[in-house]
């Protein structure tokens, strides 16, 4: 298996996620991206109970979005499979970024880039990233370099 398998990922376009042109809608391509770090997390090791509040733990902590853009380069039609590369980055101690590349048939077809703020749930103030987030991003990084020599 590979090393990075948890960066690399792929999904099928669905006809309900796409416009009566046969096209992803655009708001799927932000759903995809947010789906595809999840996965990737869970890939590597990470529950979402480690990360994610719920009803079920007692994480006191949020990853509330602050910024999100899309930039569509090609047409992403119902039926394709995508190949999806999840880049993460460490902005600061208390924001994390994470690009999400989509593949076609080997063509970059779209690029989302979402950024994430660590805030106490309590006080919403801002607070560090959590240990096992840390080490992904971490992981991530070494990969991304390991490819570029």
């Amino acid at each position: 298996m590979k090393s990075d398998y948890w960066l690399l990922l792929e999904r099928k376009v669905k006809f309900g996620e796409c416009d009566s042109a046969g096209i992803i809608h655009f708001h799927n391509l932000l759903s995809f991206a947010h789906q595809s770090w999840e996965e990737s997390l869970d890939k590597y090791g990470i529950s979402h109970k480690e990360i994610f509040p719920s009803t079920h733990n007692k994480i006191e902590r949020g990853l509330p979005i602050i910024n999100c853009e899309a930039n569509f380069l090609s047409p992403i039609e119902l039926g394709c499979t995508l190949n999806i590369k999840v880049i993460p980055s460490k902005i600061n101690n208390h924001l994390f970024k994470i690009k999400t590349l989509f593949f076609n048939k080997s063509v970059k077809a779209a690029e989302v880039n979402i950024v994430h703020c660590s805030i106490d749930l309590n006080t919403k103030d801002k607070i560090n990233l959590p240990d096992s987030l840390e080490l992904w991003i971490e992981a991530s990084n070494l990969e991304n370099k390991i490819k570029e020599c």
